[in-house]
This record gives C-alpha cells, structure tokens and sequence, in this order.
C-alpha cells in the first residue's frame, strides 16, 4: 500500500500543475475531467487487474507477437536466418551468438503491420473500431467529433496519419480542439509502433494499457489548460471515411506495404541518427568532464531532475536516476532509443533487473511520441493540411509535446496505483 502512495501524490500534482497552467479556470469542464478519469482507472482496471478481461488483454498482447512471428517467417525467407536473428560467429566463441539486428526485426514489422492495416482499411474493420472508440468519447466526455476521432485514431495509425482524417476540418478546428488533437496524438502511440516495441521484449498488455490511456490523459489534462471557449463552432458527428482504400484487396495490401516502407526507413533513419548524435555528444562532454577527471552522460545529467517525476509516478527511488535517464532520453531523442534501453535492463537478468511494477510503470512512462523530433513532426504535416494555421500550430507545438509527456506520466501514476 505504501508503495502506491507516491502515484496518489503524483496524479495530483499533475493535475495541480495542469490546472495552474490553465488559461482559463472558469471554463473548465469538471465533468470531462471527472469522467476522463474515470473510465482511465477502469482501462487501467480492465486491462491490468480484472480477471477474464485482464486475461483477454494478454491474450490479445500474446497474439500481436505470434502475428510478429509470421513477420519474422518473411525476413527470414528474404535475408536468411544469419541476418533476421543476428546468427554470427563472434571471435574467440566456438556457438553462434544471437543479436538483436533492429533495421531488420523492427522494419519489417512495421511494413507487415502496416500491410494488415490497409487490409484492415479494405475490409472497413478498423473504420468500425475507430469509430466506436470516438462515439464513446463524445457521448461521455462531450467532446467534438474532429478531436474524439483524431485522438483515438492517433492509437491506431500515428500522430500525423491521425490528424490526415478531419484534414477538411483543421481549419475550422477551434483552439482547443487543435491543441487537443495535437496533445493526445503525442500522448500515444500507433499499432506499429506498438509492434515495434513488442519486437523489443516490452510487455504488450503494459503498452496496450498505455496507448489507450495516455490519449485519454492527453485529452483530460488539455482540457484542463486550454478548456474549449467557443463551442458554439464545434461539430459533434464526424465519422471516419476512407476514399482511397484501394480498387482490390492487392491494390490494399501494395499500398500500405510501401506506406510501411516510408515509416519503418525513416525510424530505422532516424534512430541510427539519434544513437549517433547522442555518441558524438556525449564523447564531447567526455572529453570536457575528462579535464576535471570527472566522467558522466548526458542522459545521466538530465536524468537528475527527471529522477523526482520518476518518483511521483511510481518508480522506487533506488531506481528512479536510472527511469530519470531514460524519460529524458525518451523526451531529447525519442522513445526508441528509450525503450532499447529499458529492454536491455529487463533482459539483463543481473542486478539491474527491475521489479515487475517499475517495469510497467516506466514502459507507460516511456509510450508516446512526445519527443523533440515531434514538434518538427507536427508543424510540417499539420501546417501542410492546414497553411493558414502553421503558425498557431507552430506556437503550441512545444507546449503539446510537454503535456503530452504529463499525459504519460498521469498514466504511469494510475497504473503504478492499480498494479
């Protein structure tokens, strides 16, 4: 019990520090805010806690890597069992030694994953789920159509992909409704990405937990900071439509391999560029700390005061220098760099394994794509759909990207109380 009591402090200081932040008190809806918590404790109950539904959840996580394992069965038939598992002889070692090779494992879930999707699309299955997910969000929260429907289908296809369908809405898109839509697809993660962190060894009933609730979160806490003034302009139904799903089911299926293409080169890309920016930095900081014989990261710098916010979601505070380094690697590059870390330290089986709940805890911490590269993300796909609005996105797009990590946070927080 003594344990959770860090979590209860800091789901309020979250929302404390949201309502100080808030740029107008008198306008915010208590209801959404009570309601959005609300059903987050009883995601976080369904999914972590209550049995059969618990048990269906894990089910369902167990099912997305027996669906990766069909991925790796492609690899293997293109590259061979050498390269797809990492098979190599290494010096001095007489047994083949397994290595995790990323552009291979995590680029061709994600071409496979977005392949299914389109497929999904054809079929009109996950319009259906989409949908129903933004219903429920309006008829409890009272929320727009264009935001209820952006958010939730943030969860499914990514943060740009999700604002790409109310494109013909984003210019009559109140404030709060665009810097919501911004937030909550920060606050989570896409099917693909999901599958890519699966691939790594993180849990999948945590992440599926997470995706979820922090778009939830994202939407509770700015409606909390940027409560909606003009709701006479929103518009309640707005149903998801897709045009071009493709003239057959192969047409489907070629489309969404090569959308899966353009993702998984740009993270493979995009991580190899981070890893080795963080080198080039942390080798210049090496050799200036090296003058006073001192030696230090820079993730481990910035992790110092992210080690308290580690603390108030959760994490024991033996670990929470460790979580601090990673919520701020997760924060200055992303959450791919993040999560290979987190797998490394569950996967050691030394004594830097974590506990079961800090795992949890910080694999919720760590899932959304509130990162720098985001802001950049935002203000060129979003800015593009809408030009005469660039610059309002562009002045909200860092602010987004720090709510969006509260929103993470408020989900690690609930979670760590539940577990």
């Amino acid at each position: 019990m003594v344990e959770r009591l860090p979590g209860v402090l800091g789901i309020a200081v979250i929302l404390l520090t949201a309502y100080a932040w808030s740029n107008n008190r008198k306008k915010i809806s208590w209801r959404l805010v009570a309601t959005g918590l609300i059903l987050d404790f009883i995601l976080a109950l369904v999914i972590l806690k209550i049995p059969g539904t618990s048990d269906a959840f894990q089910w369902l996580g167990a099912a997305v890597n027996k669906v990766m394992d069909f991925a790796m069965d492609g690899a293997t038939f293109v590259f061979g069992d050498t390269i797809t598992y990492g098979k190599f002889f290494k010096p001095g070692q007489e047994q083949l030694q397994g290595e995790f090779v990323f552009a291979i494992r995590i680029g061709i879930s994600i071409i496979y994953v977005s392949g299914l999707c389109a497929l999904g699309y054809y079929f009109g299955i996950l319009q259906r789920i989409v949908n129903s997910m933004g219903f429920v969000l309006r008829k409890t929260m009272g929320l727009s159509g264009a935001e209820s429907l952006s958010s939730m289908a943030s969860t499914m296809v990514g943060q740009v992909e999700g604002a790409l369908l109310i494109k013909p809405f984003m210019p009559k898109l109140t404030k709060s409704e665009l810097f919501t839509s911004m937030t909550a697809a920060m606050a989570t993660a896409s099917g693909s990405a999901l599958v890519m962190y699966m691939s790594m060894g993180i849990n999948g009933t945590y992440l599926i937990a997470a995706s979820f609730m922090s778009a939830l979160g994202g939407i509770i806490l700015c409606k909390i900071i940027m409560p909606e003034t003009q709701p006479e302009l929103i518009q309640k139904d707005v149903v998801l439509s897709v045009d071009d799903r493709g003239v057959n089911v192969f047409d489907a299926a070629a489309k969404g391999v090569r959308h899966g293409t353009d993702i998984a080169v740009s993270v493979i890309t995009m991580v190899a560029f981070a890893i080795a920016f963080m080198a080039m930095l942390n080798y210049g900081l090496g050799r200036f700390l090296g003058l006073f014989n001192l030696h230090a990261q820079i993730q481990e710098i910035l992790g110092v005061p992210f080690a308290p916010i580690a603390w108030l979601v959760g994490v024991p505070w033996h670990d929470c220098m460790m979580a601090g380094k990673l919520m701020a690697t997760e924060l200055l590059f992303n959450e791919v760099v993040s999560y290979h870390d987190l797998s490394a330290l569950i996967h050691s089986g030394g004594p830097a394994l974590l506990a079961e709940r800090t795992q949890m805890i910080l694999t919720c911490a760590l899932c959304g794509f509130a990162h720098l590269g985001s802001i950049g993300i935002n203000i060129g796909g979003l800015g593009a759909m809408a030009p005469e609005r660039r610059a309002e996105i562009a002045r909200v797009a860092f602010k987004a990207m720090i709510v969006a990590n509260m929103a993470t946070w408020l989900t690690a927080a609930i979670c760590g109380v539940i577990f």
